[in-house]
């Protein structure tokens, strides 16, 4: 049985109440009581300052902001680009102050990776946070040397400690709508990290249209100008997937310029490579007791969507459908979160309705297998909604960040759907409570005021799946 959450309060009153919880729980467990998110963010755009005051003005800069992602209990990904060539490395420590820190070896940044540079943090502790900040420096002169901001982030729990969290998702955007206020509304709630639902760049609705691999970095380097954007990136980590608008419109495996479109996409995002297979982008990781993500990729495998809805029909491909049924038959954590990126019903052809074959095959696999305590999140549609399926899954559907709404909202109406609206830019905000018997998650949708448009609750023993 799903159970709605009754808000007793109004959305403001709420509001505050959610922010005053939050803190209260999060500020002992990072460390920082008596200093405040506020002092935080403040210490953080002081280090920005500082940045531009430390590097010598012949020296190498970061150019788009940076970002930490992926990240595990032990470790994390560190993104960011610089100017021209450089040698790149990360300074760690876990206080905002550096008094303890810990200096990577140095990265080449290199004009074949239009100078963006990923490095990997190994050996750290579990949900800690940690504070980081970017050294870039002259491969022939080493006092040519600037110092970046300070970025932070949380590593993930200990996959068997009963600890809970928040995180954010959305997707969806586009630089015309530039400046995304819901970055900075997310922001505002502290989450211990962000999902990033795809259409993370519009590169098909460029000026020109992206057709070039150049033409594709551009695209991002337009959006990382977004400020809330930029800022958001630095109080929190990300799991960022793509959907079409990475390449263009709706495409399938059948495009060709899913390489360039996908290089340019790693190139930009801190997402963790698979040694056996560079090109890969599904994945899995673990946050605790409490919960796993299963990050789909939706598109670079799927057949094209106009061709019939038989068996064999496939979205996932069969190595990645076979990776996703291992995972979640082997997963111990008590909710499972599978990011489609795409909706299951209700969407046209090139949502899972045009595969319905192979979405009646997951949701066999789940229910055979007695795979409990199943939560599925998707975006694309450029409005929220959030569905109770008959087969005993619930749905939640997030965004624009910053799109076009939607005028039409094709799953409201039906008996499944709990929720629907299109009058936002919004986000999801869901709290995992581990540390409550039975566990629970709870789920709000909310628009870039923070105004709550709706929440709902899972409850572990109440699910059917």
């Amino acid at each position: 049985m799903w159970r709605k959450s009754t808000v007793y309060v109004t959305l403001s009153r709420r509001r505050r109440h959610m922010t005053r919880q939050r803190n209260r729980r999060l500020l002992p467990r990072i460390g920082l009581t008596g200093v405040g998110w506020h002092i935080l963010i403040g210490l953080i755009v002081l280090g920005a300052l500082a940045a531009s005051a430390t590097g010598r003005s012949s020296a190498p800069v970061q150019t788009h902001g940076q970002a930490s992602g992926d990240v595990t209990d032990t470790g994390a990904i560190v993104w960011t680009r610089v100017n021209r060539a450089a040698l790149v490395s990360v300074e760690t420590a876990l206080d905002p102050s550096f008094t303890d820190s810990q200096t990577t070896g140095p990265v080449m940044a290199e004009l074949a990776t239009d100078f963006t540079v990923h490095i990997a943090l190994t050996g750290l502790e579990p949900h800690r946070r940690y504070f980081y900040r970017m050294h870039a420096q002259d491969p022939q002169d080493p006092t040519e040397e600037s110092v970046g901001p300070t970025g932070t982030f949380m590593t993930a729990p200990a996959p068997d400690d009963p600890v809970s969290f928040t995180f954010a998702v959305s997707g969806d955007s586009w630089a015309r709508f530039q400046p995304f206020r819901v970055f900075a509304a997310m922001g505002e709630m502290e989450p211990d990290f962000f999902l990033y639902l795809g259409d993370t760049i519009y590169a098909d609705l460029s000026l020109p249209p992206a057709r070039t691999l150049n033409q594709y970095r551009r695209a991002y380097k337009v959006n990382r100008r977004d400020e809330p954007l930029r800022t958001f990136l630095n109080l929190t980590s990300v799991y960022a997937i793509w959907d079409d608008h990475e390449v263009e419109n709706n495409f399938d495996r059948t495009h060709p310029r899913i390489p360039i479109g996908r290089q340019a996409f790693l190139e930009y995002w801190p997402v963790r490579r698979n040694a056996e297979d560079p090109r890969r982008l599904y994945r899995s990781f673990r946050w605790g007791r409490a919960a796993e993500l299963f990050i789909l990729d939706t598109r670079q495998y799927r057949d094209p969507s106009r061709e019939p809805d038989t068996s064999q029909k496939t979205m996932l491909g069969a190595q990645q459908k076979a990776w996703l049924k291992a995972a979640l038959r082997q997963s111990t954590a008590t909710f499972k979160f599978i990011a489609t990126s795409v909706p299951l019903r209700f969407h046209g052809r090139d949502s899972w309705e045009g595969y319905t074959a192979e979405r009646q095959e997951l949701f066999d696999f789940i229910r055979q297998n007695d795979i409990r305590h199943v939560i599925f999140l998707a975006a694309d549609v450029h409005y929220a909604a959030v569905i109770n399926h008959p087969e005993g899954f619930k749905e939640i559907i997030v965004g624009p960040i910053g799109q076009l709404l939607s005028k039409r909202q094709p799953a409201a109406g039906h008996p499944e759907t709990e929720f629907s609206s299109n009058e936002a830019f919004n986000y999801g905000l869901i709290e995992v409570r581990a540390d409550e018997q039975p566990p629970r998650v709870t789920i709000a949708i909310l628009d870039e005021d923070n105004n709550i448009l709706h929440t709902t609750e899972v409850i572990a023993e109440d699910m059917a799946y």
